[in-house]
């Protein structure tokens, strides 16, 4: 009985080699694949604080622009919306970005900018992911003086 014994230990253990490397190779896909959502997720968040950023500076750019005729004749204060959408669009295609890539309305009291763009990947191209669609956008209203502005929250 001790020779059956013997065979089924061996036979087990012969059964059981080649499962750590399973084991390692799993281990390692995995830490590639939270190694890669650190690295472009945030490469993610910095590309929409960046367009975030860049989209309130054209929404400025734009509530800067004002209907100098209105403001002349009666003192209010307007923004000019064609000025204003030229302004901001400008302000982004001399930063970089493509025409397909902003969206700009404006009004009489304010500027809007929205930016989108897809950011490509560096590791979780590996695991078929290969960019991260980011957007980010602004509101901003024209400002006279130090607290008179366009009444309105964006």
């Amino acid at each position: 009985m001790t020779a059956w014994v013997e065979r089924r230990v061996g036979a087990g253990a012969r059964d059981d080699r080649g499962s750590a490397s399973v084991f390692v190779i799993g281990l390692f896909v995995m830490l590639m694949v939270v190694a890669g959502l650190v690295v472009d997720g945030g490469r993610a968040i910095n590309a929409r604080a960046a367009l975030s950023d860049d989209a309130e500076q054209a929404a400025r750019a734009g509530a800067n622009r004002l209907d100098l005729v209105v403001l002349r004749d009666t003192g209010e204060v307007r923004i000019d919306p064609a000025a204003a959408e030229a302004e901001a669009r400008d302000f982004l295609l001399v930063r970089g970005y493509a025409n397909e890539e902003i969206e700009t309305d404006a009004d009489a009291e304010r500027v809007r900018v929205q930016l989108e763009q897809d950011v490509p990947t560096q590791l979780l191209s590996l695991i078929l992911v290969n960019s991260f669609h980011v957007s980010g956008g602004a509101t901003a209203r024209a400002a006279v003086g130090i607290n008179a502005e366009i009444a309105g929250a964006p």
